[in-house]
C-alpha cells in the first residue's frame, strides 16, 4: 500500500529546496517566494480530485478523477464567494501573468541559493578532508 505524498512538504521542496534557511534575509526572501507560489498554484497550475472508485474486468479497484481545473476555477464554480471576493480575484488573475511570475520565482530562488552556497562553502571550508593525491596514493583491497 503506498501512502500518500505530502503535498506542501512537496511543494515547499519543489522551491525552497533543501537548504537550510537561517537568517531575516531569508526569511523575507521564502515569505516572498511562497507568497508568488501560492498564486501561481492557486490561479494557474490544474489538479485533478479523486471523486471515488471503478472496478476493472479483473477486479481491481482503482480511483477516479474529475477533469483538471485550478483551484480558482473550483472555488468560483462552488458559488461561496462573495461579490467582493470574486471580482478581486477575477482582478487578480486578469493581471497576473505566469510568465512573470516564473521570472520573479526564478530571481528568488537564485538569490536564496546564492546565500546557502555561501554558508555552506565557510562551513565545509574548516571541515579537513582528503586530497584527491591522498586518496590515490593509498591502496585498497580493490587493486
Amino acid at each position: 500500500m503506498s501512502q500518500e505524498p505530502q503535498k506542501n512538504g512537496d511543494v515547499v521542496r519543489r522551491h525552497a529546496f533543501h537548504y537550510r534557511y537561517d537568517t531575516a534575509v531569508e526569511m523575507q526572501l521564502l515569505n516572498e517566494l511562497y507568497a508568488l507560489v501560492r498564486v501561481r498554484l492557486n490561479l494557474f497550475i490544474a489538479t485533478t480530485k479523486a471523486i471515488g472508485w471503478r472496478s476493472n474486468k479483473h477486479g481491481k479497484n482503482t480511483r477516479l478523477y474529475d477533469k483538471p481545473r485550478t483551484p480558482y476555477q473550483r472555488v468560483l464554480d462552488s458559488g461561496i464567494l462573495s461579490d467582493v471576493k470574486t471580482a478581486e480575484l477575477a482582478g487578480l488573475f486578469a493581471t497576473t501573468t505566469p510568465a512573470d511570475l516564473t521570472r520573479k520565482i526564478t530571481t528568488i530562488q537564485t538569490r536564496l541559493i546564492a546565500l546557502a552556497r555561501d554558508k555552506t562553502n565557510a562551513v565545509t571550508a574548516n571541515i579537513s578532508r582528503a586530497k584527491p593525491a591522498e586518496a590515490r596514493d593509498q591502496l585498497s583491497r580493490a587493486s
